[in-house]
């Protein structure tokens, strides 16, 4: 991430999974990728939270493949835009249904 920085790249652009993790207790987290990301310098923009079908169900495959164990219902949405955005840190989220992010900036406060 640090040889990124120096070539002049600013912003990476990972998918929400690469971002993510879940631990044994079902929180969600940043990853080793998105720490490693922050702490070179680099913004990051993400991808895409509401494409799998309803959370609820299980089983959301490749979207949300590193932090599924933690989603167990419609409302985990706000918990994984909360860690995206108040711990990794996100400068924006693409979303394949913006209801929810927008829903969740407004709240915050958030541009």
């Amino acid at each position: 991430m640090k040889a990124y920085r120096a070539q002049g790249i600013r912003i990476v652009a990972p998918p929400t999974f690469a971002l993510l993790t879940a631990d044994a207790n079902g929180n969600i987290l940043p990853s080793q990728y998105a720490r490693d990301a922050k702490r070179a310098g680099l913004d990051i923009i993400t991808w895409t939270v509401e494409r799998s079908g309803i959370p609820a169900d299980g089983n959301n495959g490749f979207y949300f493949q590193t932090f599924d164990s933690a989603v167990t219902s419609e409302g985990d949405l706000m918990r994984v835009l909360d860690v995206l955005a108040q711990k990794v840190g996100v400068i924006g989220v693409f979303s394949d249904w913006p209801a929810s992010v927008s829903f969740y900036a407004n709240c915050k406060g958030l541009k």
